[in-house]
């Protein structure tokens, strides 16, 4: 508990607390009401006591202007309304609205993954805040499950815009700060890179799949494990697999915009399970079809491929026995669909460079053509943008070589 603070206690001249809702390495959250409105509200002692001197004032500063930040959207329906901001004793308290329900983290403890229909209804909320907020500039940097709440009407709300998350890690440098949640934290940041909004869609990602899968993406016990590895597979996932492992991509480059996510995320809710999912993902479900046993659906890497890539996996000829469809099927129904086997954003980028991917190398998986391949191809072969590039470098060349004879 903070020093002084008990039930009784008054926050800057206002705001009586009633009791603790909760505390972590970061502050310590109360229900308090204001006389004033006559309202119950949220409110949050960030505590700087672990950071040292000479960032307590910068911080200060940091968590005053973010909550700032975050009162300019107070009117976005998946965003928790910061109403005021009060300093006592050099720690800043942040009064926010007052949650009738829990956090995402709660509900997983408690319950376990959600139903693949209850993490579609989250992605949405959280899409929709995160572009709100990116769109006025701001950043969350700690998208987590912690910090979104569930309310008990339904609601999902997005809290915690970098109000309470500045700490100094002791694998750093004593005079670098990690703004963030490790375990949630997108590759460039800790790699100390330049960084947008796109570092929050990859907290988003790992928040999402830990909401439907019940398991983070990465070792628990590596928290820089998405440096280096490729997330785990999704098993419960189902339509959103495809979305999460966009969001996940290493590179921020390949990482869907908002726009993107959210119709991927349509994509999603047509193709979902059926009305009679159970309340969890891992519920019992109806036994497959004569159909989906002939399409090869008990395959999870077939599956899991045609989802990534958007295909119907009942629309693919199956070569294998029993007419059973295999992972080169589903690779020849992407060529056929999008004319190359490669990631959106490698066929995105080629589009816009005027590359042709059938002269580019794929380095991933079945041959895959990712980004990179397109950006910095390994084979000899080059598509039309390459082929203009070449023509235009062998003309200067000519010309240099002509002024110099």
């Amino acid at each position: 508990m903070a020093w002084g603070a008990h039930p009784g206690t008054v926050i800057g001249g206002r705001y009586r607390l009633i009791r603790p809702l909760g505390a972590g390495g970061f502050g310590e959250v109360w229900e308090a009401h204001d006389p004033v409105l006559d309202v119950d509200v949220a409110i949050k002692m960030v505590r700087l006591r672990s950071v040292p001197d000479e960032a307590r004032a910068e911080l200060l500063a940091r968590a005053a202007r973010e909550s700032r930040n975050a009162a300019r959207l107070r009117d976005h329906p998946h965003i928790i309304t910061v109403h005021d901001v009060v300093e006592v004793d050099d720690a800043p308290w942040i009064v926010m609205q007052l949650v009738d329900g829990g956090s995402l983290a709660d509900e997983l403890r408690a319950n376990g993954p959600l139903t693949l229909r209850r993490t579609l209804d989250v992605a949405g909320a959280l899409l929709s805040a995160l572009g709100a907020a990116h769109e006025a500039g701001i950043m969350h940097r700690d998208v987590k499950p912690a910090n979104v709440m569930l309310g008990g009407n339904g609601d999902v709300l997005l809290t915690d815009f970098g109000i309470a998350v500045a700490h100094t890690d002791p694998r750093l440098t004593r005079t670098t700060m990690v703004i963030g949640s490790p375990a949630y934290m997108a590759p460039e940041r800790w790699q100390g890179a330049p960084n947008d909004g796109r570092s929050d869609l990859f907290s988003l990602g790992v928040t999402l799949y830990e909401a439907v899968e019940g398991v983070p993406p990465f070792p628990s016990d590596n928290l820089t494990a998405a440096l280096t590895q490729t997330p785990r597979a999704p098993q419960r996932a189902g339509p959103l697999t495809p979305l999460l492992i966009g969001l996940l991509a290493r590179d921020p480059a390949d990482r869907p915009t908002v726009p993107q996510a959210l119709a991927m995320l349509g994509r999603a809710r047509r193709t979902a399970a059926r009305p009679t999912e159970g309340r969890r993902s891992g519920a019992p479900t109806a036994p497959p079809t004569t159909d989906e046993r002939r399409h090869g659906a008990h395959d999870a890497s077939v599956r899991r491929l045609a989802a990534e890539h958007d295909v119907d996996v009942n629309s693919v000829k199956g070569t294998g026995a029993g007419g059973r469809v295999l992972v080169q099927d589903v690779i020849a129904a992407v060529k056929a669909r999008h004319g190359a086997y490669a990631t959106p954003a490698a066929r995105e980028f080629a589009a816009q460079q005027g590359i042709d991917l059938a002269g580019v190398a794929g380095s991933g998986k079945h041959g895959l053509i990712c980004i990179q391949d397109v950006k910095h191809p390994s084979t000899g072969k080059t598509g039309a943008g390459g082929v203009a590039v070449a023509v235009a470098c062998v003309v200067l060349l000519l010309f240099l070589l002509s002024r110099l004879t």
